[in-house]
């Protein structure tokens, strides 16, 4: 699902290429992942929350509220076979290794799911790194806000546990997703760091680069902990993986919230690329 890894290590961000492709072809194949790379001040935060806003979608389009380094959830439309909520944690391995198989990874290596919701579909996952990965049904539409939170903890003394939930979008009432846990080791963040958002066309069928998605990012605050209150994540970068598209655009909203477009007859006529989004 996720085509790029972003590593907030000193400061640094790392777009690796999906695959040995020629650019000029990958750009004819897909519309551009686009991402808002966030700067919240602070970090190994202890809680992140937000609403994703589709208001233009296609089949096999995935939009991720939250990124960090250890993990990634957002909604994706899947067509005819409906609409979903994802939560995945890698295992303690380059999640930029295409090569990656689940299978491969040593048991006492590899991330847990301590819980998943019973509707939920929990398989591993390899091909981008390897993890662990829950699918939840949730029926979203054009146009419906869809708040998610994810909160860490420690599990144990050498792992994190990652806990995501949804606001029922019938009841308003939150809905627990999953627990899953993943190893700590240096260089990864002791809890939730580095976090983006993005959209992503997975598609790559050649029509879905003439396709346009787009998608809302609003309410986005963290928490940490022994702080109890929650912090407005106000400050965005935006930035884009290789394919060299020029279908993309970032900005903000009327209402103040971050949005992201690409793929179609989308115009980059708000925000340029590696720029802070005003």
């Amino acid at each position: 699902m996720k085509t790029i890894l972003i590593a907030a290590l000193a400061g640094l961000t790392f777009f690796p290429l999906r695959a040995a492709v020629p650019l000029s072809e990958l750009a004819k194949r897909q519309a551009r992942s686009v991402h808002l790379i966030y700067s919240p001040g602070e970090r190994n935060l202890s809680s992140i929350k937000g609403t994703v806003t589709v208001t233009e979608t296609q089949t096999n389009s995935y939009f991720c509220l939250y990124g960090w380094d250890c993990g990634y959830c957002g909604i994706q439309d899947k067509g005819k076979q409906g609409k979903v909520l994802i939560f995945s944690v890698w295992d303690p391995v380059d999640p930029s290794d295409l090569t990656a198989r689940p299978e491969n990874v040593k048991e006492e290596l590899r991330a847990k799911v301590l819980y998943a919701n019973p509707n939920a579909d929990v398989a591993r996952f390899g091909g981008e790194g390897t993890g662990a990965r829950t699918m939840t049904p949730v029926d979203w539409q054009i146009g419906q806000p869809v708040t998610i939170r994810v909160d860490a903890e420690m599990d144990g003394t050498n792992r994190t546990a990652y806990t995501c939930c949804y606001k029922d979008l019938k009841t308003g009432k939150w809905t627990k997703v999953a627990t899953l846990s993943t190893l700590r080791y240096p260089g990864r963040a002791k809890d939730l760091d580095g976090i983006y958002s993005f959209i992503e066309d997975f598609a790559r069928n050649y029509k879905s680069a003439k396709l346009s998605r787009r998608a809302e990012f609003s309410h986005l605050a963290y928490r940490k902990l022994p702080d109890t209150e929650w912090h407005p994540i106000t400050k965005a970068m935006f930035s884009a993986d290789a394919t060299p598209s020029l279908t993309i655009d970032a900005g903000r909203t009327e209402t103040g919230a971050f949005f992201l477009q690409t793929g179609g007859d989308t115009k980059n006529t708000h925000t340029l690329l590696w720029s802070l989004v005003d």
